[in-house]
């Protein structure tokens, strides 16, 4: 693909990849604003907190597509940037552009699953409930019996991993190729680790990290985008101590003339000057 190419397809996709990058965490941390809302408690029975989930089944049900929607999102970026990266560093193994599906994908899977899950087991609960009964017993086997429930549980560490590896590894490459400054491709990374050793604790600060990059697709960010975008080239940060290369143009390395002189023989030197002296010396030695 030629760098023509690339700028053009660039300049088609940066604003829809960019909407969805901002959106993402509008919708993740929008449906978790909504859901404290609800006035769902997060202390105390558990029993207490399936009685108000099955109260407000409608509304969870809600937030939960809202959030999955909100994961889907970022598979447009992590694809445009893994592919703008590629273009400028051929070398880059084209397999890793399925992290920028995997966690996503499974993120809003799990959300799903998860919803469906804790409704059958608030349904049964109430409905298998009886007063004075064992209600700890009655809610283990309800969860353990939860095929729903077990399934959105085994997808999470997948989730949180294809997530981490992606912010860690896209997010670097791109810093090679000087599509993301130093500090914001430092950012992702330490973002993309922490999710992996913290399991998943640190998503909503993931996603706002995405909200900037789709600033930086359409060159919205006070600095603007580094220069490797519209080069359609790799163009490498120095590295620390080392002075940036100044860059110069066309116009920069014109000089006048013609370069005849550069061609021209060199014009003879004069040495008779040298030679009397010499011989004013011999004489004197002479005398």
């Amino acid at each position: 693909m030629s760098k023509r190419e690339i700028l053009e397809r660039e300049s088609r996709l940066a604003l829809p990849v960019a909407l969805c990058a901002i959106f993402a965490p509008v919708l993740i941390v929008g449906s978790l604003v909504l859901a404290g809302q609800l006035d769902l408690p997060t202390t105390g029975l558990a029993t207490e907190s399936l009685r108000a989930f099955e109260a407000n089944q409608g509304a969870l049900l809600a937030l939960a597509v809202m959030r999955a929607i909100g994961f889907l999102l970022l598979i447009p970026p992590l694809w445009f940037l893994f592919t703008a990266t590629k273009a400028r560093r051929p070398e880059l193994p084209g397999a890793m552009i399925g992290f920028a599906f995997i966690g996503p994908v499974l993120l809003a899977l799990q959300g799903v699953l998860g919803y469906f899950g804790q409704q059958e087991i608030a349904s049964d609960f109430v409905n298998s409930y009886v007063a004075g009964g064992d209600i700890y017993t009655l809610l283990d086997d309800l969860t353990e019996d939860s095929t729903l429930s077990t399934a959105a549980g085994g997808l999470g560490f997948a989730a949180i991993l294809g997530v981490g590896v992606a912010m860690v590894y896209f997010p670097l490459q791109a810093m090679r190729a000087g599509l993301l400054t130093r500090f914001f491709a430092t950012l992702g990374m330490a973002l993309g680790g922490a999710t992996i050793l913290l399991l998943g604790q640190i998503l909503i600060p993931d996603t706002l990290w995405f909200l900037w990059l789709g600033l930086v697709f359409i060159g919205r960010t006070p600095k603007g985008r580094p220069a490797a975008w519209d080069a359609a080239e790799a163009i490498p940060w120095p590295r620390p101590g080392d002075e940036p290369q100044e860059q110069r143009t066309v116009d920069d390395e014109v000089v006048d003339g013609d370069a005849s002189e550069v061609f021209e023989a060199p014009e003879p030197v004069d040495h008779s000057a040298r030679r009397e002296r010499a011989k004013k010396r011999k004489r004197k030695r002479r005398g």
